[in-house]
């Protein structure tokens, strides 16, 4: 990774924070139009009706409670409104739900994260937790029972974490899971149902690849991010001895089961990226995402959890003060701190990887590949 710093005077860019949030909030609306479009052609337009039904009454959340924080501080509701963006919010917590979510935790839940995740900050631009994340903690640890009866089939985090421990290690054990979901094809193009917008891997990283592109959001924390994790899990591949899959090496097969399952690659395009919970040097942003990737391989493989992009995006959230604070100053300086920690990163990622490969049995035969009752896809 090449560090690059620049000394004043510096170019003022010709991105602003309204054309920031107005193409994020067209590439969040094209992935949840997709699951709109699946689940109503797939399924039927009962759970198409579920998505959009969801999706309002948070968005109808939001606005009230911004409306009535704005009425509080004796702002202007309709400015206030339009410079908060919390419609980006309501759409990235509806799209990291079940589909099978009642719509009163969903309402919960978003209020819980505008007010307690925001607002009581000061607002949009001083909140130091992904408010989204907050939302979807919270549902994650109150109302994993709310549920409606729409789907109770089992996803593809629950049934990995569950049953294979994460770690799959021979053909015939990921021939067992990957048949219940379509192959590594249907992980990639989310022909099944899970999250609302995390399944559909390759249309999330077609819309991070133009967001790059516009400088929606910096390219290096998706690329260090899923990068790490792919680095990582090869390691635990090669150190545990996991067989070849119909001739692709465990090293390639492994890390791709990560990409493809759970959240990360929605994680990745449009949470780390927060520029206001993350760090404002690209250098953080670098350690930033490295971070959240080696705590996604913790949590993911020796954690009782079934994803762990979620609680890593929070944690470093934490941990974004310290960062800005440890790369500021002269710019020459800052370089070699940026370097330096880097190197460390590296090391405990490695550490992390070795860790998990010596204290968690890998799985050769699936003990259980019933269908079991859904669980939370959380990211």
């Amino acid at each position: 990774m090449k560090f690059n710093f620049h000394v004043s005077p510096n170019l003022k860019a010709k991105q602003t924070t309204q054309k920031i949030m107005r193409d994020l909030t067209i590439g969040l609306l094209v992935v949840f139009v997709a699951s709109v479009v699946y689940y109503a052609t797939s399924w039927s337009g009962r759970y198409a009706m579920q998505c959009v039904i969801l999706l309002v009454s948070s968005l109808v959340t939001t606005l009230v409670c911004e409306a009535v924080f704005a009425k509080i501080m004796k702002q202007n509701i309709l400015k206030s409104l339009k410079n908060s963006f919390g419609w980006i919010t309501s759409l990235i917590l509806v799209m990291m739900v079940p589909i099978n979510t009642q719509v009163y935790a969903i309402i919960v839940s978003t209020a819980f994260a505008i007010i307690f995740g925001k607002l009581l900050f000061g607002g949009f631009g001083q909140n130091i937790f992904n408010p989204a994340a907050v939302g979807r903690a919270t549902i994650f640890a109150a109302f994993s029972g709310a549920t409606t009866n729409l789907f109770t089939g089992a996803t593809p985090t629950a049934t990995i974490a569950s049953t294979y421990n994460w770690m799959p290690s021979t053909a015939s054990a990921l021939d067992a899971f990957l048949g219940q979901f379509g192959g590594f094809g249907g992980l990639a193009i989310g022909t099944y149902p899970g999250a609302i917008g995390e399944t559909f891997t390759l249309l999330i990283l077609v819309v991070g690849i133009v967001l790059c592109l516009r400088n929606v959001i910096d390219w290096r924390v998706p690329v260090m991010y899923l990068g790490t994790i792919f680095v990582m899990t090869a390691v635990i591949a090669v150190l545990s001895g996991f067989e070849s899959y119909h001739g692709i090496p465990s090293f390639i097969w492994y890390p791709l089961l990560h990409l493809l399952t759970g959240g990360v690659a929605f994680g990745a395009v449009f949470m780390l990226t927060d520029p206001v919970t993350s760090p404002t040097s690209a250098s953080g942003r670098t350690l930033f995402a490295m971070g959240a990737a080696i705590l996604t391989v913790l949590i993911r493989v020796t954690a009782n959890l079934p994803e762990g992009c979620l609680y890593s995006i929070l944690l470093m959230n934490m941990f974004t003060p310290m960062i800005e604070s440890a790369l500021d100053g002269k710019q020459l300086e800052v370089k070699k701190k940026a370097i330096k920690g880097f190197i460390c990163f590296a090391i405990l990622g490695l550490a992390v990887s070795v860790f998990a490969s010596a204290s968690v049995k890998p799985v050769s035969v699936a003990s259980n590949t019933t269908t079991i009752v859904e669980q939370e896809e959380t990211i």
